[in-house]
């Protein structure tokens, strides 16, 4: 998580600010500086950054709310993304100012002046009270904060109090954090006005459904905005795994392959099996099982068995019917047609602004899609 480190020159150009701390994002220039000078510099090198293909006009800073313990005024501001594509993208980020005596991290946004005071802006979710701030108002969803935040505690939730945190794995398109060593709280980055699907769902089959084959839900944070709410944060159940099942399935396919040539498979005298017609293990022929190896045919039989009891409780609830199936339609063909077309044509315009970045064979390939 160190992939902003500072460089000695940093500490002798800070940026400086006549607002303090405490009313920084109520000061325009604060906020126009740091939407811009800032802001900009920073977020195209993060990981969660989903516009590196695109080219950035602005930022915007649409809103934000502060979350405050004894020692440390903490600030969750929400921005807006702005392309030259004509479209826009929406984020979350955890802010927090720190004195140069209290820095603990080299992931760093900008070192700032803050009415005389020296410090450094940085992600608060590097900042361990910052963290088990956002666990505790989980936890006694009473505690005072700011009126636009809301914090959930599941059902199943038992934690009494704080223990410990820290980042699960590299940060990707969210942000993952480890408590106590049992509860995983992800921290979505890319921020939708709208309620989180991770969410609705994971509620839904925990608390509603009593679903037991999905990691529970436990808790959860969001911002009550004019527009809607916003899921900012999802709390669940960590449960131990072995990685990821995506490249856990490619691994698998590729030794299926390997058998080919390690067994000596001739795969022309392989019997032939009608394409989608359902068949059970005990039906599959035993050289096609020999070839594959049992294991794959009982795995997958496993997961489509999970995958279906999940599907038969979202929508087996007669009261609460956000998941239950709907006709495919007239009216849905339409919608999904224009959805297509404009996603092909977002993509198409992404690549347009990017061919000067190409060359060789990509570049050729690239051109014959405006020649067709």
């Amino acid at each position: 998580m160190k992939d902003n480190a500072i460089n000695e020159g940093d500490f002798q150009n800070p940026f400086v600010f006549k607002t303090d701390w405490i009313n920084a994002f109520d000061d325009e220039e604060f906020v126009k500086v740091f939407s811009s000078d800032i802001l900009e510099n920073y977020i195209i090198n993060k990981r969660w950054y989903g516009g590196k293909a695109s080219t950035l006009k602005y930022i915007e800073v649409v809103d934000f709310f502060k979350i405050a313990s004894k020692e440390k005024t903490y600030y969750g501001v929400l921005l807006e993304v702005n392309f030259k594509e004509a479209f826009y993208q929406h984020y979350f980020m955890p802010l927090a100012f720190i004195s140069e005596d209290e820095l603990d991290t080299n992931t760093i946004i900008a070192p700032v002046k803050m009415n005389g005071q020296s410090g450094f802006l940085v992600d608060a979710l590097h900042q361990e009270n910052f963290r088990k701030l956002l666990f505790d108002n989980i936890i006694n969803p009473n505690i005072k904060s700011d009126s636009k935040v809301k914090f959930d505690k599941g059902k199943k939730l038992e934690e009494k109090e704080y223990i410990s945190s820290k980042f699960m794995g590299v940060e990707q398109s969210n942000t993952s954090i480890i408590y106590n060593n049992t509860l995983v709280l992800k921290i979505f980055r890319r921020i939708y006005i709208s309620m989180n699907p991770d969410y609705e769902i994971s509620r839904f089959l925990t608390e509603r459904m009593k679903f037991k084959n999905s990691p529970a839900y436990m808790g959860s944070i969001s911002v009550a905005l004019s527009e809607g709410n916003i899921t900012l944060a999802l709390m669940q159940e960590l449960v131990p795994n072995q990685g990821d099942a995506w490249l856990f399935m490619l691994g698998e396919v590729d030794k299926i392959f390997d058998n080919l040539k390690d067994k000596k498979i001739n795969i022309d005298k392989l019997p032939d099996i009608e394409l989608f017609k359902r068949l059970k293990i005990n039906e599959v022929p035993h050289e096609i099982i020999d070839w594959a190896g049992l294991s794959i045919f009982i795995r997958i039989q496993k997961m489509a068995t999970r995958t279906a009891e999940m599907h038969i409780a979202l929508g087996s609830d007669v009261h609460e019917t956000a998941f239950t199936p709907t006709i495919y339609n007239g009216d849905y063909t339409v919608w999904l047609k224009n959805r297509l077309l404009y996603q092909f044509q977002n993509r198409l315009n992404i690549l347009e602004n990017n061919l000067h970045k190409l060359d060789g064979l990509d570049f050729e390939i690239s051109q014959s899609v405006f020649r067709s």
